[in-house]
């Protein structure tokens, strides 16, 4: 073992002479290819003997993934292969992930990304192999998230497994992941709750609907699952078609009676977000969310008997504001809107309030009023009566009707 571990170690080494050269591709092929045809029990010792040495020399040269990415598409030896490399990676290499952004770390899920793809397209080959190893992974990616200060490592490793597990049937794992379902639930929406970066928002509403569990399992989860898929049906494309995809499967499979009061308290809100996307070609998920509109039939009809909730502010604060420069170049935004408002109030007071500040406001209202209808130019410095503010205002709207409008409004205003 010790003759054949060496071969390995110093033919990695020798494969740097080639790095960045024209051959360098064909001397990987070829001893990728020498590495598949050996004996299953040889590749295990072999690599469970260098593992660590390999894992620091790609570090330093990425090219010589493509052995490890070689060894997992070869049937002889894809079996012991995982084996030896995911034994690697779950009891030594987690931790690299508490800085998403090492070399360390890139590798690692690099790795485990080349892991899942090849265990996906063999599932009868690898289950028994992941088996073990698929709950240490979920247990720590859950418990790192919630502990350490950049936890995207962890979330991006618990994405490339949980697409490979729905990819192909892993019917044993699916099992031994059903007790993590609620607890890895909790965790997500607890996350999706708090102050996230985008992309780690879009990487935990894809989390929420990609779990790896059957239908039946999900079924008590689904009221909770809503929130979520309302989000991604709000999100980027890739969310959206996750979002369309995952909804239609529960329209399809789902008794209606079921599925009605599950999303009985986002109801709204998804139908709203369906119609959103209610677009003609060639926007790309107009004629889906049609189909899913009629596949729910007159429900998506009847949330309208219910008042929408909708935003309202008494000053909203996004009308006429003011740019306050200071010296040297400090600039301020001042909205005008409360103080309208106060003005108005101060007006309408009567002889409650000296004559003296109920001019100013008035005052202050006008000038608000000419830069708001953009009368400035046409207002001269001493104000403007009734009527020539009419004339103004007619006159801004259409020149033709100028002089004939301006009349009529006089008349309706009873100015003389």
């Amino acid at each position: 073992m010790r003759k054949t571990s060496g071969v390995l170690k110093s033919g990695v080494h020798c494969l740097a002479l080639f790095k960045e050269k024209d051959e360098e591709r064909d001397i990987l092929q070829c001893f990728s290819q020498m590495l598949a045809i050996m004996e299953a029990r040889d590749i295990m010792d072999m690599f469970s003997f260098c593992m660590p040495d390999l894992f620091d020399c790609m570090i330093t040269n990425n090219q010589l993934l493509h052995i490890f990415s070689s060894l997992l598409q070869a049937p002889k030896v894809l079996r012991p292969f995982t084996d030896v490399l995911i034994n690697f990676l779950v009891s030594s290499k987690l931790d690299a992930l508490k800085q998403p952004d090492s070399p360390a770390a890139k590798l690692v899920l690099q790795l485990f990304r080349f892991l899942f793809v090849a265990a996906a397209k063999a599932p009868e080959s690898c289950e028994r192999t992941l088996q073990p190893h698929v709950p240490v992974i979920m247990e720590v990616c859950m418990k790192s998230a919630t502990e350490v200060e950049k936890p995207l490592g962890y979330m991006h490793l618990l994405r490339s497994m949980f697409r490979a597990l729905n990819i192909a049937i892993f019917d044993s794992l699916m099992r031994d992941l059903i007790p993590s379902l609620q607890p890895c639930l909790n965790m997500l929406l607890s996350m999706l709750d708090g102050p996230t970066s985008e992309d780690m928002r879009d990487l935990i509403l894809e989390l929420c609907l990609i779990f790896p569990a059957r239908l039946s399992s999900l079924l008590p989860h689904i009221p909770r699952l809503m929130k979520p898929l309302v989000l991604a049906l709000k999100g980027s494309d890739d969310l959206v078609s996750l979002a369309l995809r995952t909804l239609e499967f529960w329209i399809d499979s789902l008794n209606p009676d079921f599925l009605e009061p599950s999303m009985a308290n986002l109801m709204s809100d998804v139908i709203l977000a369906l119609w959103s996307h209610l677009r003609p070609p060639p926007y790309t998920w107009g004629t889906k969310s049609l189909e899913l509109l009629g596949k729910l039939g007159g429900r998506n009809r009847r949330f309208l008997k219910e008042p929408l909730a909708l935003e309202c502010k008494e000053n909203p604060e996004h009308g006429l504001r003011l740019v306050l420069t200071f010296e040297p170049a400090t600039p301020f935004l001042v909205p005008l809107d409360r103080c309208i408002h106060f003005a108005v109030s101060a007006v309408m007071q009567g002889n409650s309030m000296e004559a003296f500040y109920r001019k100013q406001a008035l005052q202050f209202i006008r000038v608000c009023l000419d830069s708001l209808l953009n009368l400035r130019e046409n207002v001269p410095g001493e104000g403007v009566s009734p009527g020539v503010l009419g004339t103004l205002l007619i006159s801004s709207l259409d020149p033709s009707r100028r002089r004939n409008d301006a009349s009529d409004m006089k008349v309706g205003l009873n100015i003389c």
